[in-house]
């Protein structure tokens, strides 16, 4: 049974991944769902406060996309960029620790929002307008928490999997 919780939280985590792409339904539901799984199977370990503190994070992105209207939630320009910076950025900050790891997915996302701004599709957000921060606000922020849940579980089992 360990073995198919962890394999389930394993294939939740990537799903998030796809959903943050493709908002079907927030990315950050089967992130966090993905990472109860991982603790249930017995095989990771996660400090219940950082349980709760993503929990309330994920309850807190999933409250902002309710409140944003259809159109923008459903929106998918420029998510590939966000979502790919913020994986880079969240694996090189990964390298020195847990706040440059979320540090780095933010700034990963901003990166690639800016980059899908100067495509000709992003042009009508326009760099560093009102337009492009609440672009970056409604879109960026969901990702860089799921960015931030994947890899605290890549960081938690590399921490308890690294003497092995």
């Amino acid at each position: 049974m360990d073995v198919v919780l962890l394999i389930s939280g394993i294939l939740f985590m990537l799903s998030s991944l796809y959903f943050c792409v493709r908002p079907h339904i927030p990315a950050v539901i089967p992130a966090y769902g993905g990472l109860w799984l991982l603790q249930w199977s017995g095989m990771m370990a996660f400090p219940s406060v950082m349980m709760s503190y993503w929990g309330i994070m994920a309850v807190v992105v999933i409250i902002i996309v309710s409140m944003l209207p259809q159109p923008v939630v459903k929106a998918t320009q420029g998510m590939a960029h966000i979502t790919v910076g913020a994986v880079a950025g969240m694996l090189i900050g990964a390298t020195i620790g847990y706040a440059p790891m979320i540090v780095g997915a933010f700034a990963g996302a901003f990166a690639g929002c800016m980059v899908f701004v100067r495509t000709p599709k992003g042009k009508a957000l326009g760099l560093l307008t009102s337009r492009f921060v609440q672009y970056f606000c409604a879109k960026g922020l969901p990702v860089v928490v799921t960015v931030s849940i994947l890899g605290i579980a890549i960081e938690v089992a590399a921490v308890q999997y690294s003497n092995v």
